[in-house]
């Protein structure tokens, strides 16, 4: 629950605030911030992130803005990918625009170069592997779905540097709402890629990041002035391959979760 007293309390919205990231990133969120939540259902304002109006009234006072309304799968279609992925984040970033917002947070992914592990295959699972990919890796996306994450983050680097919207893009690896290294329904995910069960749950373990370690990645976003930045949002595993420096030479963020030893 909110707050009853909001008039010294940051102003942030969240889109997509009913999903599986969206939900306990706003009760955390909530607890000293005054948080608008926006989603399809479940939500203080409920509004089709296609819709540009709904969202510039949302936005209204807001200092902040954390995007992650979307489809989650790497089996979007096109239709899907082009009308409410794509459209729907050049709703937030022009919304954001419009009213004033100082900052967009939006949730990009790991698939944005993800074809970096498909060609790397479930070897790049296994310890000292010795691939790192870097915010700086050139795109590799994986599906359609990688592509809008590819997209969303030079729109971003637009709204930036045309209009100075500080604008960070978290690459987010796996947050599950089991929230546990050893989530059982692993074993069902990961559909896009040839692996075994006991390989998924070795990609998970490379891949996971904890619901509070992603609310505090966007925390440390919040307190720092930084022009425009791609982080990953990954916990600190022993066999993780994405690099987690810029996330804490730009904003002083290290996970304190993560798979140490794999069971």
């Amino acid at each position: 629950m909110r707050r009853r007293n909001t008039r010294t309390m940051t102003k942030i919205a969240v889109t997509g605030a009913a999903g599986t990231i969206g939900k306990p990133l706003c009760t955390e969120l909530a607890r000293d911030h005054d948080v608008v939540r926006i989603d399809l259902h479940d939500a203080d304002v409920i509004a089709d992130i296609r819709e540009l109006e709904p969202h510039v009234r949302a936005f209204a006072g807001c200092e902040t803005v954390v995007h992650l309304a979307g489809i989650p799968s790497v089996t979007s279609s096109w239709d899907e990918v082009h009308g409410i992925d794509i459209g729907g984040t050049y709703v937030a970033f022009e919304a954001a625009r419009r009213t004033g917002v100082k900052r967009v947070i939006f949730a990009s992914s790991n698939h944005a170069v993800g074809q970096y592990e498909v060609d790397a295959g479930a070897a790049l699972y296994e310890p000292a592997y010795g691939l790192v990919v870097g915010v700086g890796a050139p795109y590799r996306p994986d599906s359609l779905y990688g592509v809008w994450k590819a997209y969303g983050e030079a729109l971003g680097r637009y709204y930036s540097d045309a209009f100075g919207l500080q604008v960070t893009c978290t690459r987010i690896g796996s947050i599950t709402a089991a929230d546990r290294p050893d989530d059982p329904s692993v074993a069902d995910s990961s559909g896009w890629l040839d692996l075994t069960v006991e390989q998924k749950f070795k990609r998970y373990a490379a891949t996971w990041m904890s619901q509070r370690d992603y609310a505090r990645l966007v925390r440390a976003i919040m307190a720092h002035d930084v022009p425009f930045a791609i982080v990953y949002g990954v916990g600190d595993n022993a066999t993780r391959f994405w690099d987690l420096e810029p996330g804490r030479a730009l904003f002083g963020f290290w996970p304190l979760d993560g798979v140490r030893e794999r069971g």
